[in-house]
């Protein structure tokens, strides 16, 4: 059932996939509660049918009216009873009469966060290694031009240490999480040579 509702969760429902990752990943330690869970699954399922993921083009969007937007997003300890965070994104193509979503991916962490702008971090560093900045070859080709990469972010200790490219209260982030917020930094801020904007 898992496998089937795997399925039709990458063409068109991606607000299953976590749901779906959870429990697969417990296949070898299933219990009671993982049949619970695939039960409320399969009853969320039956009861959203209805709801599938959509994209639209504006008639009058252009190539050049486009940029793509990455939403990175992130959860503290959601990953009971190992207390991992699991990160996401989505990636989207927008204009002003566009929005087309292109690619997705939700990722449980190999190692347990401290904090929430730890987590969120760890999302946005997924976000762009995968997707951002890999969709700005394919979209500069296809736009004949530069196309901007617009990260979204809603937690305000991950912007700043993201705009300063300096944490001293993280500095074990790259070591536990192979996370470099210098990295990220000079994705958005490339001329700063000291880190400040």
């Amino acid at each position: 059932v898992l496998m089937k509702i795997l399925y039709g969760a990458r063409v068109a429902r991606w607000d299953l996939l976590r749901a779906i990752g959870l429990l697969a990943s417990r296949v070898t330690k299933w219990s009671l509660a993982c049949d619970r869970a695939l039960h409320r699954l399969v009853c969320y399922v039956h009861s959203s049918a209805e709801m599938t993921l959509s994209g639209y083009v504006g008639r009058y969007d252009t190539p050049a009216d486009w940029s793509v937007n990455v939403y990175a997003d992130s959860d503290l300890a959601g990953d009971r009873p190992g207390f991992k965070s699991t990160s996401g994104y989505i990636a989207v193509i927008e204009g002003p009469h566009t929005f087309l979503p292109f690619g997705c991916k939700s990722k449980g962490l190999a190692t347990v966060c401290n904090s929430t702008p730890q987590a969120e971090l760890a999302a946005a560093h997924l976000a762009m290694r995968s997707v951002g900045i890999p969709a700005l070859d394919v979209f500069e080709r296809v736009c004949d031009r530069e196309v901007e990469l617009i990260l979204h972010e809603d937690n305000q200790a991950a912007i700043q240490v993201n705009t300063t490219g300096r944490n001293p209260t993280m500095r074990h982030i790259q070591r536990s999480l192979g996370i470099s917020i210098r990295w990220l930094h000079d994705l958005f801020f490339p001329k700063d040579e000291i880190g400040q904007p």
